[in-house]
This record gives C-alpha cells, structure tokens and sequence, in this order.
C-alpha cells in the first residue's frame, strides 16, 4: 500500500522536502524488498521512476543548457559542444542520484520474476519514452532497454509484427527518439539500444524499419536537408547491421537487404558529411559479409557486381533526384565503379569459347553501363548548370571510355552484343544523332530538351535545415510512426527493384561516340546562362571530351583498325574546327576565355588526333596548327597552362602526322622553336617537361626496328642534321632540379643512343 502511493503521489508533491522525504521512503523499501514481493508492481514501478529521472531535475539546467546553443548559434560557433557538454553533465548528475539508484536495483529484479512480470515491462517502456518531458528520462530509458534485452530477452517475445506487438512499438518509438532528440549522447543511447532491441524483434518488422530509414534518408536532403535526420538514419541501419547481423539472412519476400539496404549503404558512402558517410561505410562492410548473396544474376567476386543491379537502381534514383547533392554522390559512385572495371566489358576466356555465364555477366554489364550512360547523357543535355552537373559529364564519359574498345562500327553486328537489348556507345557516321538515329542535333534549338527541369530544385546552394526545438525538456512528436504500414512499407521498393528491367524494355539507346563528342565539346564551349558554376562545368565538359576521344587506341593488328581511324578522322572534322576557332580567339559574342579553358581545349584538340592527321585543310593542316601552336608557347602567352597544353598538343601532332609532313625542314625548325620556348620557361616545371615531349615524339617516329624502310631513313635524313642540338638539349635538361623533367631527357637521350 505504502509503495502503490509513493509511486503514485510522492513522486509528485509540489514541496521538495517531501518529495525527498518519498525518495527516501522508496529507496528503503526497494533495498529491503525481494523480488517476489515487488514483482506485482515492479512494472509500473520502473515506469514511474523513468518518468521522475526528468520531472525531478531542476528546470534552471534546462534553461542554462538552451540559452548555452542560443549563445554558440548567435555566435556562429561550429557544431554544438558547450551544448553537448552540458547534456553529458546533466545525464551524470541524473545517473548518479537516487532516483537512478533505485532504478538499477529495479531492473536487477526483473531478471528474478516470472515472465508475465516481465513482459508487462514493455509497455511502460515504451509509454516513458513517448511521454517523457526530458531527455534525461528517454537516456533511461534506452539504457534500460539496452540492460533488459541482455538480462531478459524473453521479455520481448511477444506474437506478430504489426505495431499492436508492444516490442514492435518500442522498437519504432526508439528509432523516432532518436531521430527527433537533438543531444549526440542521448542520440548515442537511442542507437544503441535500437540495435539491441532489433536482436530480438521480429524479422519483418525489423526490415521495414531499415527501409524506412533509407528512404528518409534519401528525402532529407535538397530543399529537405536535414542532417540530424540523416545521420539518425544512417545510425540507424547501421545499428541493425552490426548489432542484429542474424536478421541479414532473410531479406523477406522482396529481398530489401540486397536491394534497397545495401545499394543505399554504397550510395551513402559518399555523402559530403564524413560522420554519415562512416556509418554507411560500415554498414557495407557489415552487411556485405552477413547478407545472403545467392541467385541467377550473381557474377563476380567483388560485392560491387553481385549487387550491380540493385546499385544501378540506386544510382538511376539518385541521378533522377532533384537534390544536387544525390546526384553527385550518384555520380561518385559510378567513378568508382568504372575504376573497379565493374562498368566495363567482362573478361572473356582466351579459348574463344563463351560459356552461358560469361554471356550473362557481360549482358548484365552492357546492359547496366547503358542505362546509367543514356541517363547521365540526359542530364548533360539540358541547359541549366548546377553544382556538381561537371561531375555527370566526368561519369558519362568514364563509362563510355570503357566501351569504346568494344563498340559496333558503322551498323555492323557485333557478336559480343547479341545477346544484350543494346550497346552503351557505337562508331556510327551521324553528326546528326545523339543517341542512335534519333537527329537530335537537328531539332529546332534542341527546343524539347532545354525546357527547365520541372520540379528540379535549386534550393541545395542553400540547404534548407529543419530548425530545432529550442527547449528539450518536452514530449516527442511521434505522429510520423503512422506511416510505417505494415502491408505496403515492403512493397514500396517493388517498383524500384524492376526498375532496370522496365528501363530496358523501353527508352533505352545506344549512344554515338560522335554524338557524345559534340554534346560535351558544346558544353564547354557554350556561353550563356549564368555566370554562376559555369567555369568549372565548361572545365569539366572539356576534361571529359578529352578522357572520352584518348579512349579510342586502334589496333594495329585488328581487320577493322583503318575503318576505326577513318571514324577518328570523322570526329576530329566535327568537332576540331569549333575547338580551333575557340583557342585561336576568333570566336565572336563572347568575352576573353579563361587560360584553363583554353588550355583544356588544347587538350582536347591533341586527344583528338588521329593517324596522319594534318593533310586537310584549316584546322587540318599541319602546317597552320604547328605554327599555331609556336605562337601559344612563346612569351606572348603569359598562361602557362596554355604554353603547357600548345607544346603537348604538337606533340600529338608530331606523333600522329604523316611523315612526309615530319620530313619537311620548315616542320623540323618550327618544333624545335616550340621546344625551345616552352625548355626556356624557369618557374614552371611542366612547361619544360612538355617541350622535351615534343623533341621525343619527333625523334620517336625514327624506328629502331625499321631503319631500312625508305620511309623511315627519310624521316632520319631530316632529323639528322639537328641531332646534336637536340642532343645537348637532352644533356642540359638532365641537370633540371625537376625529377619529371630529368626523366623526360633521360627518354630522349635513349631514343637517340643508336642514330648515327
């Protein structure tokens, strides 16, 4: 009778000295009572004591620890510590008072009374933690939580997974708290007491609490960012993973482990806060060594290409998102999977024979490469510049570098693609087409695909973040528990686990290499719009064309190397005259252009170049460039970038014109005028370091191992009269302080040790 009204009205009294006198009371009949003799109320018992760890607390701490973080964010102090400090202070004060006293001594007796005791337990938990006005009472909440599921895990054992399983709604009121509490050592207890409580809950419900997560966490960014919201999240499965490993065996009927969890955790390692991205990187890692990976579309060793699929959705959701900031880590993802030569064609066995699996792997490949292609080739053609847009020109032409060696020509079949719904990239005489016949070039203004993305916001520049309760000493808004159904939550990922079929079957083009080329060499060359990002997009448009057009290398010995070089040849007409015209300064409507693009359209120009380039006219002739590219590095040029990139690009030239043009005195003199000048540079190492590869790729097209051609002796009849002067430039440049330009001389010098 006693203990029933000093739970109910001692606990409450508005004097504080009979307050302390209850607590007294109280604490003495829990240190003299048995377990026997509690276990009729030891429920509510626990729960009352939970609910006074805040209601006792003074409220000035409260008040002090508010007005602390109202000082730090008026102050514009990073992060939040005076308040985070204060919040550990007061979770050990609260800790090491009576009140914690008798409650540990509480929970040590639940372990010693029956099992309908205990699982009366649950219930007040949970109302504690949805009622409590404190954080210190939700930090003890899920420090209870956490001690009872190792104690008493029987406790939690209770039929179904719907929200009307007590376990199941405790589950999901810890996840809310610790997405809506603000202190990091109270979220920290939040956290760990979920994965505890996750051991034990019921698979299904445990997995639809991990999809929620990673779709919140996938909305609270762009116009929505929440950052509190998406570290919880990303804690969130992260204490699921690691703690509740014995649920990733089953990922239920729509297999959300494999499909939405992990290719979310991959996707997440990305993101631009390093704390986020450590917790999903440890999801990955977790859950890519405990997740079942069995299946038909299993290929490879690497988790990357077992789960490629369900990453290509990932990715295409991200890519498709009107949060800039998905798009770059969708982006970033698809650069590490092409430097993993997982977007790439697969290995093939040196016997010739293709087994069915090694057609599969390469169809499933071809196939994801493609889709991701045609989506970033979407986005590159749109007319609005945003934050990150350079990185989706740098991932297309990634993935269509690796296919390049690969790629159908001019229509003819391919046997490696029959068995795909199409190729990512194809050699195909039409500058009219972006992807495969589809004339894009020729729409009026490219009327249909510069419309404003709808709905696409712009707000990311200025993340919107949900502003925080100022007082914490308040219950937590749970009213987003309803949207957890248990019928549809697992459902709601079905759409996106079809999604690369669906994509497939429908809308899916191969792209043309000349198309890619003239949409990326526009890009960069483009000058309207705003000011605003437009520098580093037509950088990284420029750097891309460049990566792209260094991926096409002949073979020499392949039945198709002349038709591929006519193709490069078909490339460089299309796309060098604009370049030329852009480096040259002649372009017309538009201000002077920055040193870095010119020195990145020079790159471009060299990329471009093709075997015996240079027997045209203009922009292909290799008198006119090489002359050009004498002036660009000579000291009328004060960018070094540019005198750079003029000497590497008459290299290129050199290399790959033809040689009777590399016989002729006037091309001789002029590259060792350009080397001259660039070797002259004394502040910029690569500078010299360009001129010495200009002197190699002339002495270079001197074969050791076909002196006796007629061609080859004309080429060395040309050079030979100025051997010694290249040579005693090679000598000089080998006391350079520079390493890199040592051994570029060191190159030169061998090159010409045998000449006579």
């Amino acid at each position: 009778v006693s203990l029933g009204w000093l739970v109910k009205y001692g606990l409450n009294q508005p004097c504080a000295e009979a307050t302390g006198i209850c607590i007294s009371c109280l604490l003495g009949i829990v240190d003299v009572s048995k377990p026997t003799t509690l276990q009729p109320v030891l429920a509510e018992l626990i729960g009352s004591l939970l609910m006074a760890m805040s209601s006792l607390e003074p409220s000035a701490l409260n008040y002090l620890q508010v007005r602390a973080a109202g000082n730090e964010s008026s102050q514009g102090a990073p992060g939040s510590n005076g308040y985070d400090r204060l919040e550990r202070l007061r979770i050990q004060l609260a800790s090491s008072g009576p009140i914690a006293e008798a409650l540990n001594k509480c929970l040590d007796m639940v372990k010693f009374v029956e099992l309908n005791a205990q699982k009366k337990l649950i219930p007040e938990l949970d109302s504690a933690l949805r009622k409590g006005a404190g954080f210190a009472t939700r930090a003890s909440t899920a420090d209870a939580v956490t001690a009872l599921c190792n104690t008493c895990p029987a406790a939690f054992k209770f039929p179904g997974s719907s929200n009307t399983n007590p376990t199941v709604r405790l589950l999901r009121a810890i996840y809310f708290a610790s997405e809506k509490e603000r202190g990091a050592t109270a979220k920290d207890k939040m956290t760990h007491a979920l994965g505890s409580i996750s051991m034990i809950a019921p698979a299904k419900a445990v997995r639809i609490l991990a999809v929620k997560a990673c779709e919140r966490y996938c909305e609270a960014s762009g116009s929505n960012n929440n950052p509190s919201l998406r570290r919880a999240a990303a804690a969130t499965v992260r204490a699921i993973v690691v703690r509740a490993s014995n649920h990733l065996k089953d990922g239920g009927p729509r297999d959300v482990w494999r499909k939405k969890v992990l290719p979310i955790a991959f996707l997440g390692r990305k993101d631009d806060d390093t704390k986020v991205a450590a917790l999903w990187n440890e999801v990955w890692d977790e859950g890519g060594t405990a997740v079942s990976l069995t299946g038909d579309d299993t290929f490879g060793v690497m988790l990357q290409e077992q789960l490629l699929p369900y990453l290509a959705n990932a990715i295409l959701s991200a890519l498709r998102s009107p949060s800039w900031s998905n798009r770059r880590e969708a982006c970033a993802v698809v650069t590490e999977l092409v430097e993993a030569n997982i977007l790439s064609p697969a290995p093939r066995s040196t016997s010739g024979m293709q087994k069915l699996v090694q057609v599969e792997r390469f169809k499933q490949r071809a196939n994801v490469s493609s889709i991701l292609l045609n989506e970033c080739v979407k986005i590159i053609r749109r007319n609005r510049i945003w934050d990150g847009k350079g990185d989706v020109c740098s991932a297309a032409s990634l993935i269509a570098a690796k296919w390049t060696g690969v790629a159908p020509l001019n229509g003819v079949a391919n046997s490696l693609f029959d068995a795909c719904s199409c190729a990512p990239i194809v050699f195909r005489a039409d500058v009219e087409s972006l992807f495969e016949g589809d004339n894009w070039f020729k729409g009026a203004e490219q009327s249909n695909t510069d419309i404003e993305e709808a709905g696409y916001s712009e707000c990311e520049q200025n993340d919107v973040v949900v502003p925080r309760q100022n007082a914490d000493d308040v219950a937590l808004d749970m009213s987003e528990e309803q949207e957890f159904d248990d019928d549809d939550a697992e459902q709601q990922n079905s759409s996106d686990n079809e999604q690369v079929d669906t994509d497939v079957g429908y809308g899916m083009q191969s792209v043309t290499l000349v198309g890619l080329c003239r949409v990326l060499a526009e890009q960069g060359l483009r000058s309207g719009g705003s000011r605003e990002g437009r520098l580093p997009y037509r950088v990284a448009a420029f750097s891309a064309l460049s990566t792209l057009l260094k991926s096409v290398v002949p073979d020499e010995s392949s039945e198709q190397y002349s038709s591929i070089v006519q193709h490069q040849s078909y490339v460089y007409n299309t796309i060098a005259p604009s370049l030329f015209t852009f480096v040259s300064g002649e372009s017309s409507g538009e201000e002077k252009p920055a040193p870095l693009l010119v020195a990145r359209a020079l790159e471009c120009l060299a990329s471009a170049m093709y075997y015996e380039v240079g027997s045209g006219s203009g922009c292909n002739d290799s008198v006119v460039l090489l002359k050009f590219f004498s002036l660009s590095t000579g000291n009328t040029q004060p960018a070094w970038t540019v005198r750079q990139m003029a000497a590497l690009a008459a290299s290129s030239l050199i290399a790959n014109t033809s040689s009777n043009v590399v016989s002729r005195n006037d091309t001789i003199l002029t590259v060792l005028e350009c080397s001259s000048q660039a070797l002259k540079d004394k502040k910029f190492w690569k500078v010299r370091a360009a001129g010495l590869e200009l002197l190699l790729s002339l002495v270079s097209r001197v074969k050791q191992r076909g002196r006796n051609e007629p061609e080859n002796q004309l080429v060395m009849e040309a050079i030979l009269p100025y051997k010694e002067k290249i040579v005693g430039i090679a000598r000089k440049s080998l006391s350079d302080n520079e390493s890199q330009v040592t051994a570029a001389a060191s190159k030169l010098t061998v090159a010409m040790n045998w000449w006579p």
